[in-house]
């Protein structure tokens, strides 16, 4: 994510099979939090709900999210994203998508005027931007109101294969290649929330699951399929960066989708995401 404009250009550029690797991680992250979207304790059965989704793509998590709401029909579900290239000609019903970044500025009668803010796996693509994306999120909560942010958060203590920990250092190695500061993670995101004056802080390192490892059948594929199209697109868009991948050679990188294929279909793995919340106070 960037400032909103035509010029943006995605890590990963194939928007069929993008919204398709969404899908999929979306069903692992969504199993990792116990079945749910919103762990701020928002009561959903309010009519009247306005909610706002940055880097939302196609909309799919805010979809998703009518089916926990009782009075869907009267809610305001507006997503974000910085570009609309992928955005669907006909958007999910109830659900509006706009172009506007992240990291601001925001139409001055969207501030402090949504009931729910949530934002999830953008940081690591924003440099040395995301404590400033975070803040402009934050300019939108409505008192009373809650924030809610997902970011991948440190793998290395998960016993995964050799594979998905590649697939982890390649991650890694993006957001270096792309300046990021990773301040966000190890307690970033719950400090910079607190910092600004929300209250009732929370936080959570939910297991997402790939492959092997996840409960339902049929997401086993679905999740092999994602997250080996994840490594495919990485691997490229690190290739790109000065001093090139890193952390394999070119030849290793070969095999990768392969092993990585066949180590999530017979062994599966984890890695984890923290989920963190907060509340405007009221006054």
């Amino acid at each position: 994510m960037g400032n909103a404009g035509d010029d943006y250009e995605y890590v990963f550029p194939d928007i069929s099979v993008e919204n398709e690797r969404l899908a999929g991680q979306h069903a692992g992250i969504k199993v990792g939090m116990g079945g749910r979207l919103c762990m701020a304790p928002l009561d959903l059965t309010r009519p009247n709900l306005r909610i706002f989704d940055g880097g939302t793509s196609d909309g799919y998590w805010l979809d998703d999210l009518k089916k926990e709401l009782a009075h869907p029909e009267t809610c305001d579900l507006i997503g974000g994203d910085v570009t609309g290239e992928r955005f669907p000609s006909e958007p999910p019903p109830g659900v509006k998508l706009v172009v506007q970044s992240s990291t601001g500025p925001f139409r001055s009668d969207w501030l402090e005027s949504f009931d729910l803010v949530h934002q999830r796996l953008t940081l690591a693509g924003l440099g040395n931007q995301s404590q400033h994306c975070v803040e402009q999120l934050m300019s939108l909560v409505k008192p009373g109101g809650w924030i809610q942010l997902v970011e991948l958060d440190n793998s290395n203590h998960e016993p995964n294969g050799p594979a998905v920990k590649t697939l982890g250092a390649l991650v890694a190695r993006l957001a270096e290649g792309m300046g990021a500061d990773l301040k966000y993670r190890g307690g970033g995101m719950e400090r910079w929330v607190r910092d600004n004056g929300f209250i009732r802080v929370g936080s959570i390192l939910a297991p997402v699951c790939m492959g092997a490892e996840c409960p339902d059948p049929r997401m086993r594929e679905q999740t092999t399929k994602a997250f080996s199209f994840t490594a495919e697109q990485l691997i490229k868009a690190c290739k790109r960066f000065p001093g090139g991948l890193k952390v394999m050679t070119d030849e290793e990188a070969e095999g990768l989708v392969e092993r990585l294929e066949n180590e999530l279909r017979e062994r599966g793995g984890y890695f984890p995401v923290r989920v963190v919340w907060g509340k405007r106070p009221l006054n």
